[in-house]
């Protein structure tokens, strides 16, 4: 079962949401929580912290136009991403986490329970 996210994991969510895509900078964008590295080979467990947000077509591969060509995270992998883009995600979740942290939305992680 997963877990509830908390009070201020939510309002660093909605804050994440509030950005716009990464991509194209579409409003009201999906939230993909960061879970693979750029620049090597791993997984990084889901974290409500580590969040970007993507349109919906940059996040899910059920969007991609063409199985042969996908613009999606999921179609293509992190690094993948990284490689068409030119956009580090898991940077961009931790850019996006002190920016919460430093703004009050998220306590440190020393202070996370």
């Amino acid at each position: 079962m997963a877990r509830k996210w908390t009070k201020e994991e939510v309002e660093h969510r909605e804050f994440v949401r509030s950005l716009g895509c990464l991509v194209s900078g579409e409003r009201n964008p999906t939230v993909h929580h960061v879970t693979g590295y750029a620049d090597r080979i791993g997984r990084i467990p889901p974290n409500n912290r580590w969040l970007v947000p993507l349109a919906k077509q940059y996040h899910q591969k059920v969007w991609d136009p063409s199985a042969s060509d996908p613009i999606s995270v999921e179609g293509l992998s992190h690094r993948g991403f990284y490689e068409k883009y030119g956009i580090d995600l898991f940077a961009e979740a931790l850019r996006l986490e002190e920016i919460s942290m430093n703004e009050g939305r998220l306590s440190r992680r020393s202070e996370a329970a």
